[in-house]
């Protein structure tokens, strides 16, 4: 019995061994070194106006860099640690649900995944709705194999937290509820559907306070409408990157051996069908890739347990790790780039907070200083520490146009003005990523209200 105890502590040991390389240490040299994207800024900007919703997101993004900071520091690893939590509690539920004979296994089958192994160090609404994804499938098997109040209760609370994660949680629950349709006839699913609403009711009542701005946004504003044919091989290309790439050869030949269950049917049409969703929107606009985060949740669940531990396997497997491995090697070394080089969207990461800011500040020369886009206010205030207005007279709507910070500025009080437009500047900052800055270092906003041939009234949103 010795010999065998000790036998196990060594192969805990060396898995737990395997997966520290593999994850933590990348994971946590990521979050300390690399510069916050554009979205995690302006997801921080969020959480320093605590709200029960927010114009393009529900709450639960906002809550966790608010902790985080609260825990770590204002920093970009307090900012994305909670996120880091997330990932982890999906892979602790992944590993229940999944069940593998050997821990480092599952290890290599969840860093085969970029969907899910990406957004541990990404301060997005991604990574929760994915934890609280796995948290509704865990309860919602054991809901299938017994009605009781603790599953009941467990349920709602994964619902709700779903809701408030991301919008695409309700299209997991009504394929979940079209794949078992006997739901419908348990007294216990009517009091889940009950306590969610009742749960979410905060976010809706922010709703109507804020003309349902957020509907309006995703149904209209996102982004615009038209048929293109990139759009829709650009999302199948992302999945097969994404989902696994040469994992779709594993599933493929696995799907025939799928034992025919409630449960696998569950899987089989979150994971059919969430794509087909998807699909079909990709028809009429351009679909971010992250979006199938929760239908990753269901293919893993879906033939994780069915995978063998070959030699074969192993090397698919294997592939996908390494070119992750690289991916993460990339951002590794992201910082000790020079930013003044072209490396694409790399570029978003680097040089703001030792060169774009410090940039920014010379040229306004002490002015206050307010921006155009969400993006670029967010990066200026993240790395400031102080909270810029945006206009959005160029560029879409945000949670900006609510918070109307520009509302302390005097019509002629002389500001410098930035925009990723070059219709009126007198200086620009290269941000070797999409658009330059453009800077208007002497202006106002009666000035810019002239420019636009809008009113003072107008840009303040009053």
């Amino acid at each position: 019995m010795e010999i065998f105890a000790s036998k196990k502590r060594s192969e805990l040991v060396k898995n737990f061994a395997i997966l520290l390389i593999l994850y933590f240490i990348p994971q946590v040299l990521i979050m300390n070194g690399v510069e916050l994207s554009y979205d995690e800024a302006y997801y921080w900007m969020y959480s320093k106006f605590l709200d029960w919703g927010y114009y393009d997101h529900p709450p639960i993004v906002a809550i966790s860099i608010w902790l985080g900071t609260l825990i770590f520091g204002d920093n970009e690893f307090g900012v994305r640690s909670m996120f880091m939590l997330y990932q982890m509690g999906t892979f602790y539920l992944l590993m229940k649900l999944i069940k593998p004979k050997k821990l480092v296994y599952m290890v290599c089958l969840f860093l085969a995944m970029p969907l899910l192994n990406l957004n541990g160090f990404v301060a997005i609404p991604d990574g929760p709705i994915m934890f609280f994804t796995t948290l509704f499938f865990y309860y919602i098997k054991r809901y299938l194999a017994e009605d009781n109040w603790q599953n009941s209760l467990f349920l709602t609370l994964a619902i709700t937290l779903m809701f408030y994660s991301k919008y695409h949680g309700l299209l997991i629950v009504l394929l979940t509820t079209i794949a078992n349709p006997e739901f419908l006839k348990r007294k216990s699913f009517w009091v889940i559907v009950s306590g969610v609403i009742v749960l979410f009711m905060p976010h809706v009542y922010w709703q109507y306070k804020h003309n349902f701005v957020s509907l309006e946004f995703h149904l209209f504003k996102r982004v615009e409408k038209h048929f293109d044919i990139l759009n829709i091989l650009n999302y199948i290309l992302s999945q097969i990157v994404l989902m696994g790439s040469l994992l779709w050869v594993l599933y493929y030949k696995l799907y025939p051996k799928l034992e025919k269950s409630k449960w696998n049917r569950i899987l089989v049409f979150n994971t059919v069908g969430f794509l087909a969703f998807i699909f079909l929107m990709s028809f009429n606009k351009q679909i971010e890739a992250n979006w199938t985060g929760s239908c990753a949740i269901a293919f893993m669940l879906l033939f994780g347990s069915e995978i063998e531990n070959t030699k074969k396997q192993y090397l698919y497997l294997s592939f996908n790790i390494i070119l992750l491995m690289m991916v993460k090697v990339t951002l590794i070394i992201l910082p000790s780039l020079d930013s003044g080089e072209k490396y694409g969207r790399l570029n978003e990461l680097i040089g703001w907070k030792g060169k774009l800011v410090p940039a920014i500040y010379n040229v306004c020369k002490g002015k206050k200083i307010v921006g155009d886009s969400y993006q670029i206010t967010a990066k200026l205030s993240f790395y400031s520490k102080y909270m810029f207005p945006a206009l959005h007279l160029d560029s879409r709507e945000s949670q900006y146009s609510i918070l109307n910070l520009e509302k302390e500025i005097r019509p002629d009080e002389p500001i410098c003005y930035l925009t990723s437009s070059k219709k009126h500047h007198d200086y620009i900052l290269d941000t070797y990523y999409k658009d330059p800055i453009y800077i208007m270092s002497n202006t106002s906003l009666q000035a810019l209200a002239e420019l636009y041939g809008t009113s003072y009234e107008e840009i303040i949103r009053n």
